[in-house]
């Protein structure tokens, strides 16, 4: 629920308030996918066996991540703009940090690139706790 909606005030209408509403959600439940991948990826550092899907799961989030990145700029064109102008850095940040983490890790060994991925989806998750903190 957005502090707005709690609070009583009126947001967007129309498409708008739709896309907002979609934004807003989808960036609760980004929470929530780039925890799982801090997760998966602690675990690979204990079994390698796990990389594979670790890597799998990385590029899921970065969709998610350009799912998410098209609503908000679907919402900077219907003229909407967030609570913070910082707002606008989090999300591209978060995007370039996963597939940045990739090419960081490329030819490690095994357990060093399991303990890259678990920090490439801890700044992601960071950013995107702050994005809605801003938002």
């Amino acid at each position: 629920m957005s502090v707005g909606f709690a609070l009583g005030v009126a947001g967007p209408s129309g498409a708008a308030g739709v896309l907002t509403t979609v934004h807003e959600r989808l960036g609760y439940a980004l929470l929530i996918v780039l925890a799982a991948g801090l997760v998966l990826a602690l675990l690979a550092v204990r079994d390698a066996r796990r990389l594979p899907t670790v890597r799998a799961y990385l590029w899921l989030a970065v969709a998610a991540l350009v799912l998410q990145g098209i609503a908000g700029i679907s919402l900077l064109f219907a003229g909407e703009r967030p609570a913070e102008g910082l707002h606008l850095m989090y999300g591209p940040l978060a995007l370039v940090s996963l597939p940045l983490t990739v090419l960081f890790a490329r030819g490690w060994a095994p357990r060093r690139e399991a303990w890259t991925f678990a920090a490439g989806f801890l700044v992601a998750l960071l950013l995107a706790v702050r994005a809605l903190m801003t938002g």
